[in-house]
């Protein structure tokens, strides 16, 4: 399993931080979470294909979650861009039925993949759930972020990444990332500035602490976090290795 941070920033444009995006690479599969505006560049920096992504999971439909999905999906039907000719799957939680139909509302077909290749499945925003793709396991559940907010569990080869998403302190989180062998995490803020719907870093780490993680990658940065150790915040409360996640970081089991 290979991990691979596209975006560790925010809603607030930042030259050093891209929106949220990740990319797994387990069990001959490539998988994103969140796909923010500028993901796309970043895959390209990376040196990943996008042609060869077989599922994009989304964690809820804020714009700085989502924004990429529009020029991928586009970019999909021509010859001279990223054609995809295996059908790949679009997940999500609750509304997302509503959310594509809404884009094709303004798109039109233009953004719908040719020859019935995307697969669309909707996951419980209500409860822990679950699906296979090939040999990978996905798991989601529930996040306190928005009304239809999701965590997601990736596990294959052997090994397991949890990603939190946005999300407020979360028991559902603790419980889907137990002994995980990544935790990426949200700390929007740093510690003393907490605003309801994110973590901070010492919540994060005492969520990495009572999960039993093996690596712990902070993320989802607004400003104020680059003027303070958010490692050290965090290892107030967790005692495993943390890293300060940066955009084209590769985080490895």
């Amino acid at each position: 399993m290979e991990v691979t941070i596209l975006g560790t920033g925010t809603a607030t444009p930042a030259l050093e931080r891209n929106a949220s995006g990740i990319a797994v690479r387990a069990a001959d599969l490539l998988i994103l979470v969140d796909m923010g505006p500028g993901t796309l560049r970043r895959m390209m920096e990376a040196g990943i294909d996008t042609r060869l992504v077989d599922a994009i999971l989304v964690t809820h439909f804020h714009p700085d979650h989502v924004s990429d999905l529009v020029p991928f999906l586009f970019a999909s039907n021509y010859a001279f861009g990223p054609v995809r000719e295996e059908a790949f799957h679009l997940i999500g939680p609750e509304g997302l039925e509503q959310y594509f139909s809404g884009l094709v509302a303004v798109y039109n077909d233009w953004i719908v993949p040719r020859g019935n290749r995307l697969i669309k499945r909707e996951m419980n925003s209500r409860k822990r759930d679950r699906l296979r793709i090939g040999r990978a396991e996905i798991h989601s559940a529930p996040s306190v972020h928005t009304g239809a907010s999701l965590h997601y569990r990736i596990d294959a080869d052997g090994a397991s990444v949890t990603v939190s998403g946005d999300t407020d302190v979360s028991e559902a989180l603790v419980e889907l990332a137990a002994q995980s062998d990544i935790l990426i995490c949200e700390c929007s803020l740093p510690d003393g500035h907490k605003v309801l719907g994110h973590l901070v870093p010492s919540e994060a780490g005492r969520i990495a602490s009572r999960a039993g993680v093996g690596k712990l990658a902070l993320t989802h940065f607004y400003p104020p976090c680059e003027e303070v150790d958010v490692v050290a915040q965090a290892a107030r409360t967790f005692s495993g290795k943390i890293v300060r996640a940066e955009d084209l970081m590769v985080i490895r089991p």
